[in-house]
């Protein structure tokens, strides 16, 4: 029985009924153990930031209907259980450097963008896109493409 139980709760998490944000393994089938490996608190930041996209765009806005910048992202690590200043420069001080290489999803990614320095910030969704407040609203965008890529000054990466 405990066997069955662990291999009915590995088939529940391969197709999808335990949530993404909880990865399953057997590691004690013996016991009938199934382990949950629990994703990174960022994961929570980066799914509460894309629930944003399409919200508008308020200069000093923290949420939940419009946001600045740093306001999606103190308001999107805040969902996560993480204290983040509402200030993209204050905010490029967390964590610590990744590389441009090693960019990965829940990463803060800065840009110089609105003037010296971070003065931009979104939350990586992938090592290539970044959702964040831009005067457009909150969007989904590439972090090196012609634009982006070439405002690009680093990246943070929490916990």
């Amino acid at each position: 029985m405990k066997a069955t139980t662990t291999a009915a709760l590995a088939a529940m998490a391969l197709c999808g009924a335990i949530p993404a944000a909880a990865r399953a393994s057997a590691t004690d089938a013996s016991n009938g153990i199934l382990a949950v490996e629990r994703a990174p608190a960022t994961e929570k930041a980066v799914e509460a930031a894309l629930s944003r996209v399409g919200s508008s765009y308020a200069m000093g806005g923290a949420g939940p209907d419009a946001f600045d910048c740093s306001g999606l992202t103190m308001w999107a690590l805040q969902r996560a259980g993480i204290g983040a200043p509402h200030s993209s420069f204050a905010e490029y001080a967390l964590g610590t450097r990744v590389a441009r290489s090693d960019v990965r999803r829940g990463d803060l990614v800065f840009f110089d963008s609105f003037g010296a320095g971070a003065s931009h910030v979104g939350v990586a969704t992938s090592p290539t896109t970044a959702v964040s407040a831009t005067n457009h609203g909150v969007m989904r965008h590439p972090i090196f493409d012609a634009y982006w890529g070439g405002h690009f000054i680093g990246a943070r990466r929490l916990g």
